[in-house]
């Protein structure tokens, strides 16, 4: 089942876009994740909110043991919120 986790964060969306890129590159080939998406929160300015995708929370555990992984968790440990997200259908609208 395809898995989704989203990071909640107070933080600057160009900053975590920088962030997210660096991490892609640093760990090509290596990651689990699909892809990302950072998103600012419109209705509340500094807000920061990531979505990543996996093929399975299986994968995503995986992916979260990896030192690249545990590097990039450690720099947004202050108040970030994580979602947990099993994915049961996307409708294409």
């Amino acid at each position: 089942m395809r898995f989704i986790q989203i990071i909640e964060s107070e933080s600057d969306p160009a900053e975590e876009l920088a962030k997210v890129q660096g991490y892609a590159e640093q760990m090509a080939g290596e990651t689990n994740a699909r892809r990302a998406t950072v998103c600012g929160d419109r209705d509340r300015p500094g807000v920061t909110l990531m979505i990543v995708e996996f093929d399975s929370a299986e994968s995503a555990a995986e992916n979260d043991e990896k030192a690249g992984t545990q590097e990039a968790a450690a720099e947004n440990s202050d108040g970030t919120t994580f979602r947990n997200l099993d994915v049961h259908g996307v409708v294409e609208i």
